[in-house]
């Protein structure tokens, strides 16, 4: 049974000036086409900023952040975020200030197949000039280490997939992983240390960043309905470096349906978008 249990409120606020370099640099990174976004930055940009630097000794082995400071303490070691719901009411612009208000919502203690589980959901709210341009709530799941890394299995033989309406296949490698995890100050070994995502998290290669793949859906979404305002993601299962992104896309008539493929055509992402 799961449990859910509210928390004191937990809160922080933070303050940026919105500088156009690392959204270029994605830009760059990412190969897209035409030029780097202006002044509004795209749905979901606003992970590359409000970016969290821990003290080296409040790092965990994993590379995150140690909980019990401003996250609440967690027994699990394994932090992965798993989804996250937007609402954009206007785009945030570069090279002016900006701030984000912080807040830890609840926890859910969840029993699964790996064993107990806590979901920790955080909101996001993002201001300009005292208005709110961006609310955004997001899930992390802690899961228990692995008794036996050798123990994971994961599928990779390539099966087809339908078009669908929309469709984008990026490639992976280690300089993207790399570039991204930079960008976003992202420190998680399983993303660009091979021998750790291997020997202690069971991976067969370095983990594709799941906010990389829900931030190049939401772009695929954005391109085909420029109004698009409310995005939402679930990651399912894992993909890894050196793995195709396989993005597709269903129109309706006010959203758009979309999900990534691994290449054994399992689903890694599901997401909605909405105007």
């Amino acid at each position: 049974m799961n449990r859910v249990s509210a928390l004191p409120e937990t809160q922080r606020e933070l303050h940026s000036l919105l500088d156009p370099w690392p959204a270029a640099a994605l830009h760059a990174s990412l190969g897209l086409e035409g030029e780097a976004p202006g002044l509004g930055l795209p749905l979901l940009w606003h992970w590359l900023y409000f970016l969290e630097a821990p003290q080296r000794e409040l790092e965990g082995a994993d590379g995150h952040p140690r909980t019990g400071s401003f996250f609440p303490a967690i027994e699990q070691p394994r932090r992965m975020f798993v989804g996250a719901r937007c609402q954009l009411h206007r785009k945030l612009q570069l090279q002016t200030p900006a701030r984000l208000v912080e807040s830890v919502l609840g926890r859910e203690e969840k029993q699964g197949s790996a064993g107990a589980m806590t979901l920790l959901t955080v909101d996001h709210r993002y201001y300009q000039r005292d208005e709110l341009c961006i609310e955004e709530q997001r899930d992390f799941m802690y899961l228990p280490a692995r008794e036996d890394a050798s123990d994971a299995r994961f599928e990779s033989e390539p099966v087809p997939i339908a078009d669908g309406d929309l469709a984008l296949d990026i490639d992976t490698d280690p300089v993207l992983l790399f570039k991204f995890s930079a960008l976003t100050f992202n420190g998680h070994r399983i993303h660009y240390d091979a021998d750790y995502a291997r020997d202690i998290e069971g991976y067969p290669a370095p983990v594709v960043h799941g906010p990389l793949t829900a931030l190049l859906l939401a772009d695929l979404a954005a391109a085909a309905n420029p109004v698009i305002s409310r995005f939402a993601f679930r990651a399912r299962a894992p993909l890894f470096c050196g793995d195709r992104l396989r993005l597709r896309g269903t129109l309706g008539d006010q959203s758009i349906s979309l999900a990534a493929y691994r290449p054994d055509g399992a689903v890694a992402m599901t997401a909605e978008a909405e105007e």
